[in-house]
């Protein structure tokens, strides 16, 4: 019988074989139970000449609803529909049957069972899945469509790359929540806001007794993920150090905890994500090339959002409608006048940066239905660029003063507001002047503007050797 089970329940489609076979059900069904963990989808049980059987059959479906059970019923059965109405029973065998009924049976059972779990996962996959990054850029759409792709494959790294508040984590968890992990944990990891002497002990977890307040076993986050995802965000702010055990990690999918002998196994699928190049960081020696090559299976590129002028109305709208509703109430929403300007606007904050805007405005609307342009903060009145730039070409259409100006000065002042625009990361800065970051450190320094540039933990700005 068993065998039988095995080669029918071989083709469902139905991503989890959760099934069991119960010869021996009227000895488990009262009393000690089935144990811990069991909660089967499907139940193939053998009919018992148990006098109580159909009482058991009715107290097994009341434990486990969701269950949908096969009855292979005795040839001398006294069974009768009637008698076993009350418990749902999916389908009833008489012996002597063949492997093909089976097998029709359990394909019948493995597509309601689809069916069943698409419809509980809809609320999930509404909250956290695609639908949640709107747009219509096609560059977005280029990445969706690719994450959509790589969510059916459960064990592929992902790496997501993007500016800060591109939705480089809203895409991860819709990645996790569309994919055969969804009922698994999705553990987000900030590799830049955890301190670095505390690193590796979120990461693998440690025993008692590896340093002075480790006073239990604690296991660490990859190990927390165990079924599901975890996200590894800013990855580029990992110590070299611990590049090289998340690296080792991926490839065995076993860890250690710090001062641990045990190797844990750990079905984990990978997602980092970072606003570095990390090609430029594994040309600096900031970041491993083997380590690199390991997390770039898949890459994704979210567009920032100067990038999407045609999304920023759509996404204002969707956004005020949301915000004013779980605020106010009620919605409110932008002007024509107000959109306008939102449209021109750079949002060097990206999409998050709409996010905050548009909750300040919904908090000081009080009781008017319409934000107008005039309620906008003053940077939004503000020219978004320096000059114009030609639309074919896209070469810089620029007016010298009369009096004319100091090309150094010109240099210092682009350099001052590639910083200021990106909170002084240098990478960033960099890629707004379309320049490589060893070239942007050099006239930074040769400028006497090194100390505008921020101090990223691990990756403070050197001065040159003198010559």
């Amino acid at each position: 019988m068993r065998g039988w089970v095995e080669e029918g329940l071989a083709g469902l489609p139905f991503q989890s074989r959760n099934y069991e076979y119960l010869p021996d059900f009227a000895s488990k069904a009262v009393g000690s139970g089935f144990g811990d963990g069991f909660d089967p989808d499907l139940a193939l049980i053998d009919e018992e000449s148990d006098g109580d059987f159909v009482e058991k059959l009715r107290l097994f479906k009341s434990r486990y609803p969701r269950c949908q059970i096969l009855l292979a019923a005795r040839e001398e059965s006294t069974l009768t529909p009637q008698s076993i109405q009350p418990v749902a029973i999916r389908h009833w065998f008489s012996r002597p049957f063949e492997p093909g009924e089976l097998g029709r049976v359990l394909a019948a059972a493995g597509r309601s069972l689809q069916r069943q779990w698409r419809d509980e996962h809809r609320h999930t996959r509404s909250l956290h899945g695609f639908e949640r990054l709107v747009g219509r850029d096609p560059k977005l759409l280029e990445a969706i469509s690719m994450a959509r792709k790589v969510a059916e494959s459960p064990q592929t790294s992902v790496l997501i790359l993007g500016e800060t508040g591109t939705g480089k984590g809203v895409l991860a968890q819709a990645i996790h929540a569309e994919s055969p992990r969804s009922s698994g944990p999705f553990v987000e990891i900030n590799c830049g806001a955890i301190p670095e002497a505390l690193m590796e002990s979120e990461l693998f977890g440690h025993v008692r007794g590896a340093f002075t307040s480790a006073h239990t076993d604690k296991p660490g986050l990859l190990e927390l993920a165990d079924a599901g995802s975890a996200f590894l965000d800013e990855i580029g702010e990992l110590d070299m150090s611990l590049q090289a055990k998340v690296l080792k990690f991926l490839d065995g999918g076993s860890l250690r905890r710090v001062q641990g002998l045990e190797s844990i196994h750990v079905d984990v699928r990978i997602i980092a994500a970072t606003n570095r190049d990390l090609e430029v960081e594994v040309e600096e020696k900031n970041f491993r090339l083997d380590l690199y090559h390991r997390l770039n299976v898949i890459m994704i590129s979210l567009p920032p959002l100067r990038a999407r002028v045609d999304d920023i109305p759509l996404l204002a709208d969707h956004y005020i409608g949301q915000i004013s509703q779980r605020l106010r109430g009620r919605k409110i929403r932008w002007s024509t006048e107000a959109r306008r300007v939102l449209q021109g606007y750079t949002w060097p904050g990206n999409v998050r940066e709409l996010i905050n805007l548009t909750e300040r405005m919904v908090l000081v609307a009080e009781d008017r239905d319409e934000i107008g342009s005039e309620d906008l903060p003053q940077i939004f009145s503000k020219p978004p660029v320096l000059f114009q730039v030609e639309e074919q070409t896209q070469r810089p259409i620029i007016e010298l003063p009369p009096d004319g100006i100091s090309l150094k000065d010109v240099e210092r002042a682009f350099l001052e507001a590639a910083l200021a625009q990106t909170a002084g990361n240098v990478t960033e800065a960099a890629r707004l002047l379309r320049m490589s970051r060893g070239s942007l450190r050099y006239r930074l320094e040769k400028l006497g503007l090194r100390d505008k540039a921020s101090r990223r933990r691990g990756r403070p700005m050197r001065r040159r050797r003198a010559a």
